[in-house]
């Protein structure tokens, strides 16, 4: 389960800004789990990279419309949170390796 009762943007754990999100996930599915809510948060998934490694690798399911969703639909609760001021630097491990 993740709780998004209050999330965090920006620069967290520690210096970042709360987010009134009022949002909880649950799954007996983790990684099913955590795909819905980086959808919730606005991020797009394909920056995410350890979530899309365990999608290459089989352990777990990243197409949305293959995920059994249960209540209100995600689009209806999207709230887009701001990255972290160093995201750029966070994202090297997109870049081809020389």
């Amino acid at each position: 389960m993740i709780d998004g009762f209050e999330g965090m943007e920006g620069n967290g754990p520690r210096l970042g800004t709360p987010v009134d999100h009022r949002i909880c996930v649950a799954s007996t599915d983790w990684y099913a789990a955590d795909r819905v809510s980086v959808e919730l948060m606005g991020i797009d998934f394909g920056i995410v990279g350890w979530l899309n490694y365990c999608a290459q690798t089989g352990l777990g399911e990243a197409d949305l419309n293959k995920i059994d969703i249960v209540g209100e639909r995600i689009a209806d609760h999207i709230k887009k949170y701001k990255l972290h001021e160093n995201i750029d630097q966070q994202l090297i491990w997109m870049k081809p390796v020389v």
